[in-house]
């Protein structure tokens, strides 16, 4: 496969598993991240998301040394933070890396993106919460906004042959999701309650179908979100 694909917020969880899977399918991979891992399975680079002045300068080395054929907008920033407790600092910080950042850098890829051999594609990773949690406002109101860029970038690029899509996860066993949710906690029962198979997913049950996405087989899906959360996007199983 002559793939060449940029995943953001590679170092670990999500964006690491998703970065072994596509090279493990032949993808050249481009990681970003604060911190490079151990072992990583391509290229990888160090970026700060909240500076942008770092980024642009990173994202234009990566657009000038790769022919980027396809861009997983998976970093992110998430709190747990209420109407009544959060702050206007809290809702700048989550603009900053969840939208601003993910807008910048994916204007930076466009030219290579267009350039594409059978069109580029955009996977953008926002979360089941969109249809509804408590505790998350500012994580909510960046990742649903999410959801409408997708919609709207996929009516932007269309000419272009780029196909942008989103995945929505559920609860995850990532360090994210265990720093919000520690084991034995009120907030992990709740939320675990909640999902009808009853479990967290893995970070490769996420990165499979951002994969999907990527891949020639997906080349008619364009705009869409697709809930990847254990059935928690559709209601509760009866007791």
């Amino acid at each position: 496969m002559n793939a060449t694909t940029v995943v953001t917020g590679a170092n670990r969880g999500i964006g690491l598993a998703t970065a072994q899977l596509l090279a493990d399918q032949g993808h050249e991979v481009v990681g970003t991240g604060r911190t490079a891992p151990e072992n990583f399975p391509g290229t990888f680079y160090e970026v700060d998301f909240a500076d942008s002045a770092n980024l642009a300068a990173v994202g234009a080395e990566i657009a000038e040394r790769h022919a980027v054929t396809g861009l997983v907008n998976n970093a992110g920033l998430s709190q747990a933070r209420s109407i009544e407790t959060v702050t206007m600092e809290d809702m700048d910080a989550h603009y900053q890396v969840n939208l601003r950042a993910l807008v910048q850098l994916t204007q930076i890829m466009l030219p290579r993106l267009k350039a594409a051999e059978g069109g580029g594609r955009i996977v953008n990773i926002a979360s089941r919460v969109v249809v509804g949690r408590a505790v998350r406002t500012p994580y909510v109101a960046t990742k649903a906004a999410l959801v409408g860029l997708t919609r709207s970038w996929a009516l932007d690029l269309a000419h272009d042959g780029i196909t942008v899509n989103c995945i929505a996860p559920g609860p995850v066993a990532t360090k994210l999701f265990k720093g919000n949710h520690p084991d034995g906690s009120k907030e992990l029962v709740d939320v675990l309650a909640s999902i009808p198979l009853g479990r967290a997913g893995v970070p490769e049950e996420i990165a499979g179908p951002i994969a999907f996405l990527l891949s020639p087989a997906a080349s008619y899906i364009t705009g869409q979100t697709l809930y990847v959360c254990g059935g928690g996007s559709i209601g509760h199983v009866p007791v």
